[in-house]
C-alpha cells in the first residue's frame, strides 16, 4: 500500500529528501500549485517515488477553482506521460453523478488518455459497469459514502472479492490506520500533513501509548480543540505532554528541531515536515500490520 501526500509543497519535499534521502509519493492536482508543478514532474522528480495526477475535480466541485475540463485534458495530453496514474475529471460528487462523470471519462479516453474512474456510489451500477468493461486496472473510491467502515469495505468487496481481484483501488482523501490494516487498498492520499501543521499541531507515534494505533496529536500553541471519545484521549499540549522528553529527543535526533523551532520563525513549515514524516512512516506501519494479518498490499 502506498500513501500519497496531497497538496505537498516543493519546499517540504526538498527538505524531507535532504534529511532522509528517500523519495515521497505525491498526489499532484491540476487545480493548484501550477508554479511548482514542473519541480515535481521534472526538476526534482528524483525526490518523488510515484506521482499521481489529480484532475482537480474536487476543487472545482467545491468552487475553489475555475479549472475547465478542456484545460485538464490539455495538461494531461502534454504532461500525462510523467505521471504514474491520472484520474477522471469527476466533478459530480453526488451519489447520482455517474451519468455526468462517465461522460468525462469517455471523452478523456477518446482524447487518448487513460484516467482512473472514480466511484461515487458504492451501491448502484457504477462498480459493476467498470468491472464489466474489463479495461480498468485501477478504480478510485471518492465517495462521501466511505464515512463508515462497513460501506467502505462493501465497496472494496464488490470490486475485489466479487468482481476482479486484480483491480487495484485508490482511496481518495483517506488514511485511517484502523481501516487500512483490514482491507486490500493499494493506495490512498492525505492532506493531513499540511492541515494538521496549519492548525498548530504535530502527529507523533508514541510507542508507549497503549493501543495498536499509537498516534498522539500534540498541540504546539493555542488552545486544544476539545473532542470526545478516542480522538479526545489522543490530544495533548506539548508543555503538558507526559512523554515530552521522548518527543523532544525524537524531534532533535530526527529533524534537528527543538520546541522553539515549532513555535517561532517558520513554525508551520517545521510542523508540516514532522507530519510528512509521520504519514510516510504510517504507510510502513500499515503495510507491516497487513502482512501480519495476511491482507494483500495491493
Amino acid at each position: 500500500m502506498n500513501l500519497f501526500h496531497a497538496s505537498l509543497s516543493l519546499a517540504v519535499l526538498q527538505r524531507y529528501y535532504e534529511i532522509f534521502k528517500a523519495p515521497l509519493n505525491v498526489l499532484l492536482s491540476v487545480a493548484y500549485n501550477e508554479q511548482e508543478r514542473s519541480g515535481f514532474l521534472v526538476d526534482f522528480r528524483y525526490m518523488v517515488r510515484r506521482i499521481f495526477g489529480d484532475s482537480g475535480a474536487w476543487s472545482v466541485a467545491k468552487g475553489s477553482s475555475n479549472l475547465t475540463f478542456e484545460s485538464v485534458i490539455s495538461h494531461f495530453q502534454m504532461w500525462g506521460h510523467l505521471y504514474d496514474l491520472i484520474f477522471n475529471f469527476d466533478t459530480d460528487f453526488s451519489d447520482k453523478g455517474f451519468n455526468n462523470n462517465i461522460v468525462n471519462q469517455i471523452i478523456m479516453e477518446y482524447r487518448g488518455l487513460r484516467p482512473v474512474p472514480v466511484v461515487h456510489n458504492f451501491f448502484d451500477q457504477e462498480i459493476p459497469y467498470y468491472i464489466n468493461a474489463e479495461k480498468y486496472d485501477w478504480l478510485a473510491l471518492g465517495s462521501s459514502q466511505s464515512s463508515n467502515f462497513d460501506d467502505f469495505r462493501y465497496a472494496i468487496d464488490r470490486i475485489k472479492k466479487w468482481g476482479n481481484q486484480k483491480i487495484k483501488i485508490h482511496w481518495f482523501g483517506g488514511s485511517k490506520f484502523d481501516w487500512l490494516i483490514q482491507v486490500p487498498v493499494a493506495s490512498c492520499d492525505t492532506t493531513s500533513w499540511a492541515a494538521t501543521g496549519a492548525y498548530g499541531c504535530i502527529l507523533y507515534w508514541n510507542d508507549e501509548y497503549d493501543d495498536l494505533y499509537k498516534m498522539n496529536k500534540i498541540y504546539i500553541s493555542g488552545p486544544i480543540q476539545e473532542k470526545s471519545g478516542d480522538e479526545g484521549k489522543r490530544q495533548f499540549h506539548f508543555t503538558e505532554y507526559p512523554w515530552r522528553k521522548e518527543l523532544e529527543e525524537y524531534l532533535f535526533k530526527t529533524f534537528g528541531l527543538t520546541y522553539g523551532d515549532l513555535c517561532g520563525y517558520n513554525e508551520k513549515f517545521h510542523m508540516q515536515l514532522v507530519n510528512t514524516r509521520f504519514f510516510t512512516e504510517l504507510e510502513r506501519r500499515i503495510n507491516e500490520e497487513r502482512i501480519k494479518r495476511g491482507i494483500p498490499l495491493v
